[in-house]
């Protein structure tokens, strides 16, 4: 039932891919030093959902991360075992997106092997196709976010599953078996993230530029017919994730507005998107940064610059889609490739759950069947110009080549110390972003949690000069308050809060805004209303540990020592495991202090 077109594999190609995936470790290998980022922070070791008893059997299917509208099952369900196993440790988390990381770098040599087989090439040129396109991927710069933060296991998986799918449409034989795997790897990755979506028109165009040659009306029927199963299995897998997804969320999508003005601005938002998603493919290092936020009312604006830009992107994508069917170009065919990877993320359906316009992550797919596809490709020439030309290219090539590898590597090796911590990354972001309010709470909460509170103070002059409105940094300014017990100056920040648009449109922000106004309450010894808050932020975000934490404290004031040790220990639960027996040992300190006061 299965193919042998990989039976020329042997111990040299073997050789080169594991030298390759070694030049990779080698490359990456400061990331096993790195710590927790971003997201990472807050849900590996400050939330309880993965963590605490069986609450994540709830939160693999919803909820998770306070996403109303994702639904990620495979991967939420791996982050579990990862932070269960590794007791919420980043560098064992690190090894296993590196991990993901090779193989489907060896996935990418895989193909690359089969197309360079079904492009005839002998036995030397495909070793060295083989090389090429497994360093392309494995060490573009433009994947060093989805290697580093580990977050980016949801891109990482996905994009596996949509490799293997490729992979077993070349190797099985079988029809039936064909279409059965395929659907079953669609599904896998649709429930790993959304944009698997786009795997059918990938699948499509990479097929048809593996196929052979002939007239179009053939080529159609023969490509029907070797696939019209696979369609059926990529509709009923497809229905069967919707069914799913509907069972766990209650809805397909969430309603959200478009940024975009008008239809003709965001018809120049996906233009724009496009052309600079394929600009990153190949200069990536320029205005790389973890967030993008855009202004985007001037996409409803048509200038001689924006108008450019629409004509060359849907030439670019009318003439690829041309030359890709009706020629059969092996190069138009790539183009389509990496297009049809790249359509969940050009808003044309609109999103306003980031706030950034793109992200570096979201080509990870694109990039690595582009690369799977690149053998295919031949120089048309004459006979008597293919000797010479072809070795001035390969000399030409191989220069470049080593070029472009140094430049990968010292790319990597200077940008992942950027990623190692959320200090780095957001000083970074700030410098890229200087008036950006998710870079400046992002940071301004590093300092804090590293209690570096000269430079957060600094910050906080710089936030309070610019007039940027950011209700998380006033938050985290309050905190910072609480921590150095100014109760007056933190209800000042707290105050700011309470009459900010953010913290009615947010439940994350209001459960921490009530967290913190208890606390506040509690330092200056107001505790019934303490009391009375905290049970409220336990009720907006059961999750936030801290808050049982604060409540126990409370109720110990009262002299409700019971209830308080009941729900201390409940907060202490939620704690990482590496962290229980240091927050135990804390709360069981200040218990002991209340002690005398309880009744």
């Amino acid at each position: 039932m299965i193919t042998k077109p990989l039976s020329s594999w042997g111990a040299k190609p073997a050789i080169v891919a594991g030298f390759v995936l070694a030049l990779i470790v080698l490359a990456y290998w400061p990331v096993m030093r790195a710590g927790f980022v971003w997201d990472d922070v807050t849900d590996f070791q400050k939330m309880s959902w993965l963590t605490y008893g069986d609450e994540w059997k709830h939160y693999i299917f919803k909820d998770f991360n306070f996403w109303s509208s994702y639904f990620r099952p495979l991967v939420v369900a791996l982050f579990t075992a990862q932070v269960r196993l590794f007791n919420s440790q980043p560098a064992p988390m690190h090894v296993v997106s590196l991990c993901m990381h090779l193989i489907d770098t060896l996935l990418v040599g895989l193909l690359a092997w089969l197309s360079a087989t079904a492009a005839s090439r002998h036995s030397r040129q495909r070793v060295i196709l083989l090389a090429c396109s497994m360093l392309l991927y494995g060490l573009h710069p433009i994947l060093i976010e989805s290697v580093t933060w580990i977050g980016c296991q949801f891109d990482l998986m996905a994009t596996m599953f949509m490799l293997l799918g490729l992979l077993a449409n070349q190797l099985i034989r079988s029809k039936t078996l064909r279409a059965a795997t395929i659907g079953l790897l669609f599904f896998l990755a649709a429930c790993c993230k959304e944009s698997a979506a786009a795997f059918p028109l990938i699948l499509v165009f990479h097929d048809w530029a593996m196929s052979s040659t002939g007239d179009l009306r053939t080529g159609i029927r023969a490509f029907l017919d070797r696939h019209w199963q696979t369609f059926v299995a990529f509709l009923a897998a497809g229905l069967m994730y919707l069914a799913f997804r509907h069972w766990a969320l209650g809805q397909l999508l969430q309603p959200t507005g478009s940024d975009a003005p008008s239809a003709f601005g965001r018809f120049q938002e996906v233009c724009f998107l496009y052309l600079h998603y394929w600009r990153t493919l190949f200069v990536p290092m320029p205005g790389m940064s973890p967030i993008h936020p855009i202004d985007m009312a001037p996409f409803a604006v048509a200038t001689p610059g924006s108008l450019l830009v629409d004509i060359l992107a849907i030439a670019m994508v009318l003439g690829a889609l041309y030359f890709a069917v009706a020629r059969r170009s092996v190069l138009a065919c790539i183009v389509m490739v990496v297009t049809a990877a790249l359509l969940p993320v050009l808003h044309i359906i609109p999103s306003g759950f980031d706030t950034s316009l793109y992200h570096e992550r979201y080509v990870i797919t694109g990039l690595a069947a582009a690369c799977a596809m690149l053998p295919r490709l031949r120089l048309g020439l004459a006979a008597d110009q293919r000797e010479r030309t072809v070795l001035l290219a390969s000399r030409a090539a191989a220069f470049l080549a080593v070029i472009w590898l140094a430049a990968a590597v010292v790319s990597i090796r200077t940008t992942i110390p950027m990623w190692s911590s959320n200090i780095e990354l957001w000083q970074w972001a700030l410098t890229v972003n200087p008036e950006s309010a998710d870079a400046m709470n992002n940071l301004l909460s590093a300092y804090i949690n590293r209690k570096d509170y000269r430079d957060a103070d600094a910050l906080l002059e710089k936030i309070s000069a610019t007039h940027v409105e950011c209700a998380y940094c006033m938050l985290n300014a309050a905190n910072m308050a609480l921590e150095k017990n100014d109760a007056t100056a933190a209800s000042r920040y707290l105050e700011e809060v309470r009459t900010s648009r953010e913290v009615v449109a947010s439940k994350t922000l209001f459960g921490l805004y009530l967290q913190t106004t208890g606390e506040m309450l509690l330092q200056k010894n107001n505790v019934p209303d303490a009391i009375e808050v905290l049970r409220g932020a336990i009720k907006v975000a059961p999750d936030n540990s801290q808050s049982y934490i604060l409540l126990a404290l409370a109720l110990a004031r009262q002299g409700h020592s019971s209830e308080a040790r009941s729900i201390g220990e409940t907060g202490v639960a939620m704690q990482p495991a590496s962290r229980r027996p240091i927050v135990q040992k804390a709360l069981d300190d200040q218990l002991s202090q209340l002690a005398p006061q309880t009744k």
